[in-house]
Parts: C-alpha cells; sequence; structure tokens
C-alpha cells in the first residue's frame, strides 16, 4: 500500500493535480479511449486552452456551467478546464430532457452548456432555455437544430484559436468547483455544493484505498456524470498518475473483451454491474484478463464471493453520498466481505439513534457523517438553506441511511430510511416518477415504489389511482412516461386502483404497497414488448 501526503494533493485542485502529473510525465497516457491516446501534457494543454476558450465567452469565476456529456475525452478535459477557470461544473445527466434539463441549468443558474451534437435535440427541444444560459458548446460541430436566442459555439474551433496569454485566476482549495444534482431519493433533486479540495481528498482516499500506481490501467465504464466515474475512477487515475481507459458505455457481452484490449487492471463496478457480469455464460477465459481490484458498493456476500471465486479478482468495498463522496472503504487485507469497511483518514463516522446519540456496536441506526478538515465536504445545497439546516443542523451531515458498527469498527449498510428507488446505478425520486403519472389524464394519485429486480437493485413499479381501473389504457402511460423521463425512470410495472392504502392523516402507506409487490394484476412493460426510449 502506498502513502500519500496532503502536501501531494496539487495545491488543493484538481487542476493543480493535472499540472503536477503532466510536469513530472508529459509523455505518460492520461486516456485511452477506444483507439485514440491522450497524453498527459496534451490533457494539460487541452484544458488550459478549453479554460482560455470559455473565459474568452465572457465567463467569469464563479460561474456555473453545465456538462452535458456522455462518456468521451472531451468530457474528461471539460471536467479539469472548469477548475482550472475557476468555473462550477454541473454535470447533467445524459439522458435529461424537457423539465428534467431545464431544472438542471435553472436551478444551478448555468451561464453555458457544454453538449454534444448527438444530444443537441434535447436541448433545442426546451421552448426557452433558462434566461441565464447564453452559451451553448457544442463537440463535434455545431447542429442543424439549434436553441434561439444563444450563442452557438464549436469547440474544437475555440479551443484551436483560445489565446494562451490570457491570465487564469488563482483557484482556491475552498472554492465551489461543482454544483452536483443529487437524485431527489428524498424529494426534488438539490444542488450539492462541492469545494475544489473535497474531489482532491476523494481520490487521495480511494487511491489509497486501492494502491494505485502509475502503472495502473482504471477501465472507465460508469457515466462520467456521476462522481463515480468523474472523480472515483478518472481524478483518482490523475492523483495516482494512471492511465484511464474510458468507455462509452456499459455492455455486459463486451466488457471482458474491452478489459482484455485496454489492459485494465482496476474498474469501478458500482450499481447492477457484478449481478450482470454474473448473469452471463461461463467461459474458459473469465480469468484471462489483467485485472487485480475492484471497486464496489457493499453486496450480498455470496454474490462477492462467486464473483472474485470466477473472475480471479479482489474486490474492494466502500460508502458514500453526493455530499460527502467516498468516506469508507474496506481494507484490502483483513476485510469483512458484505461490510462497507471503515472510515477514512479524513472521516469520522458514527451510527446515531433517534434521539441522535450515538447507537453501541451491533445497535441499527442512522450513518452519519464529520470531516477531519475543513473542504472536503458539501458546504451547502444551492439555493436551499432550509435542506441544509435540516441536514446540519446538529452539525453531523445526516446520509438518510441504516447501518451499524461492529466491535472491530467495521461498518455495515441495512437499508434507506427513505422511500428510494434505485434502477440500473441510478438514484430514482419516487416523487418525480410520481409528479410525471399525475400529468396523465385520469389519474388522481400516484405512488412510485421499489419492487424485486433479478439484476440486484431495483425495479420501479407504479400504482395508480383512476376511477375505472379496466379502463386505464396502460400502453398509452408508459409512452407518456417514455416521453418525459429519462429511461431508466421509466417503471417498468404499473398496476390501477380505485383506492390507495392511506395513514390518518391522508398519506400514501407505502410499506403497505411495498408488501404487496407486483400482483396478478399488475402490467409488464417489459412482457409487452416495450422498452424504454435511451438518447445513446
Amino acid at each position: 500500500m502506498n502513502s500519500y501526503e496532503m502536501r501531494d494533493l496539487g495545491g488543493g485542485t484538481v487542476s493543480g493535480l493535472l499540472t503536477a502529473r503532466a510536469s513530472a510525465a508529459p509523455n505518460q497516457e492520461a486516456i485511452v479511449f477506444g483507439d485514440s491516446v491522450m497524453t498527459y501534457g496534451e490533457l494539460n494543454d487541452a484544458a488550459t486552452r478549453c479554460a482560455s476558450a470559455l473565459l474568452a465567452l465572457g465567463l467569469t469565476p464563479g460561474d456555473s456551467v453545465g456538462l452535458l456529456v456522455s462518456n468521451r475525452p472531451e468530457y474528461i478535459v471539460a471536467h479539469f478546464a472548469l477548475s482550472r477557470a475557476g468555473l462550477r461544473s454541473v454535470p447533467i445527466n445524459t439522458a435529461y430532457k424537457g423539465a428534467f434539463l431545464a431544472f438542471s441549468l435553472d436551478h444551478s443558474d448555468a451561464k453555458a452548456l457544454i453538449t454534444e451534437a448527438r444530444l443537441a435535440d434535447p436541448v433545442a427541444d426546451l421552448e426557452n432555455l433558462p434566461a441565464a444560459v447564453r452559451s451553448v458548446v457544442y463537440i463535434d460541430g455545431i447542429p442543424d437544430r439549434l436553441p434561439s436566442g444563444i450563442q452557438s459555439v464549436d469547440w474544437s474551433a475555440t479551443i484551436e484559436s483560445a489565446d494562451l496569454t490570457r491570465p487564469l485566476p488563482d483557484v482556491q482549495p475552498s472554492d465551489i468547483a461543482v454544483i452536483a444534482y443529487t437524485s431527489g431519493t428524498t424529494g426534488r433533486s438539490k444542488g450539492v455544493l462541492s469545494p475544489a479540495l473535497q474531489q482532491v481528498v476523494m481520490a487521495r482516499e480511494v487511491a489509497v484505498a486501492m494502491g494505485t500506481t502509475t502503472r495502473d490501467r482504471l477501465y472507465t465504464v460508469l457515466p462520467l456524470f456521476h462522481g463515480a466515474a468523474a472523480v472515483a475512477s478518472c481524478v483518482h487515475a490523475i492523483y495516482a498518475g494512471a492511465t484511464i481507459c474510458l468507455s462509452p458505455r456499459f455492455s455486459a457481452s463486451k466488457f471482458w473483451d474491452d478489459i482484455r484490449q485496454t489492459g485494465a487492471t482496476q474498474f469501478n463496478a458500482l450499481g447492477s454491474i457484478i449481478p450482470m457480469l454474473l448473469a452471463q455464460p461461463e467461459s474458459p477465459h473469465d480469468r484471462d484478463h489483467s485485472v487485480e481490484l475492484v471497486f464496489a458498493a457493499p453486496a450480498p456476500p455470496e454474490v462477492l464471493y462467486r464473483f472474485e471465486a470466477r473472475f480471479g479478482v479482489r474486490i474492494i468495498e466502500g460508502y458514500g453520498a453526493t455530499e460527502i463522496k467516498n468516506v469508507m472503504y474496506s481494507p484490502v487485507e483483513g476485510r469483512k466481505v458484505g461490510s462497507m469497511g471503515k472510515p477514512t483518514a479524513s472521516s469520522l463516522i458514527e451510527i446515531h439513534d433517534e434521539k441522535g446519540q450515538s447507537a453501541g456496536a451491533g445497535v441499527v441506526g442512522e450513518i452519519v457523517y464529520r470531516p477531519k478538515q475543513p473542504n472536503i465536504m458539501f458546504t451547502g445545497y444551492h439555493r436551499d438553506p432550509q435542506a441544509t439546516l435540516n441536514t446540519l443542523g446538529d452539525l453531523w451531515f445526516h446520509t438518510g441511511d441504516l447501518g451499524y458498527v461492529d466491535d472491530e469498527g467495521f461498518f455495515y449498510f441495512v437499508d434507506r430510511k427513505k422511500d428510494a428507488l434505485r434502477r440500473k446505478g441510478e438514484n430514482i425520486s419516487s416523487q418525480e416518477v410520481e409528479a410525471v403519472l399525475m400529468l396523465f389524464a385520469g389519474i388522481h394519485d400516484a405512488a412510485a415504489i421499489a419492487v424485486h429486480s433479478d439484476l440486484g437493485e431495483d425495479e420501479v413499479l407504479a400504482v395508480v389511482q383512476v376511477e375505472d381501473p379496466e379502463a386505464l389504457d396502460f400502453e398509452a402511460l408508459f409512452r407518456h412516461c417514455d416521453q418525459v423521463m429519462p429511461h431508466f425512470m421509466v417503471p417498468r410495472y404499473f398496476r390501477a386502483s380505485e383506492t390507495l392504502p392511506r395513514t390518518p392523516t391522508g398519506k400514501v402507506q407505502k410499506v403497505t404497497l411495498r408488501a404487496e409487490g407486483v400482483t396478478e394484476d399488475s402490467w409488464d412493460s417489459l412482457s409487452a414488448g416495450l422498452k424504454p426510449t435511451r438518447h445513446l
């Protein structure tokens, strides 16, 4: 295991990390994407040019910039460029469209948007871009359909003509670098204000947990708009001087072929990646690869043991949240499979009971967190002081997750406290699903709940209240959801009822609906031959 010190943190910004690595090894491979390779020197130069070009658009340090880009090297360039320019990155899910896309841009006060030609339609489809947005920068050239009244900018031409004499700001570790939107598992999505140092310290600590060195190659298939990919994979790789092997999207059938082609030594397997890979037919080539370590969220021990035995890898489990990033990892040696591990060096974590007191070993309570140094956790929710107070009122960050700690200090995840759903690696707000369902004619009330999925995580069941359940057109309701929602949010199952179970105060009793699950009268979109539409 390597020893990393705070003086190695590039001045507390991801831009500083990249500068240090490019100076030390300019010709080393930084990013591999298919047949293309970008060295550390080339990545550093591109980040500087992009930073200068963005400031030339009239943006000033502290402004927010939306980042609606798929997995490709330009995303990583933009991520480091925004840091270098002192601009706030706003990662946006590439499945977002309509109200979901508009909210991300509007609530973050984004002054510009970076996107790509094949994602241009959802941008052009917005009747009016939020008023603050003045420029849209397009990768792959400017498309035919454009939003009206907005400056359209060609990425390549702008970067090539960038003024490298333009002075760049002196970005501080305490400056807000990212506004990352939560998935809204407890209500409307919230904008998490992340200081620059937070990403750097997280990169350091995952590098410590994984023992990452300059010889490592990190296969990155998770979407870059998630911190698990952008920080736990990419910034982590830059911190350690390793190579990012970037894949455009996950494919269970092609996964190990990609691994072999890239020579990857590590990968990040959050979400349902592990059960999906286990579901593939066994092959005599299952161990024919160079992967040594896999970073994963806690899963049933029998699943992890099966994965390790079949593919010949070691799994490092961990735990985190958008607000605090990853704060626990299981040790490579002396681990306990099924545990989230122990807190990182910069983290103080406890289990609290309902009175806010520390619970004893083995007692289930809420997982709460405090940092041991400044600027390594979120500073609050953007434009939402009440939510900030609710979460940090007693100077602990309340995760909303239930867990316990054993006598040896290993933490275990038990369940979510709220009505959260997780599907295909994405957290889903039941409230946002229900709001879309309520827009359909004839639906008086709705409840979205999690039900079992054979691939792990959840499937979404929508239970709707209507006057005549037999008259409801489920296919039309499915298509309504598909037109409005990101693909991962569209329910698989639907059920109609004249009434919904309620508490004495009139709230829907989701615990009753969860206990009922998928009933005989539930409609299955997959069995009907329907699948949600994807942009990419």
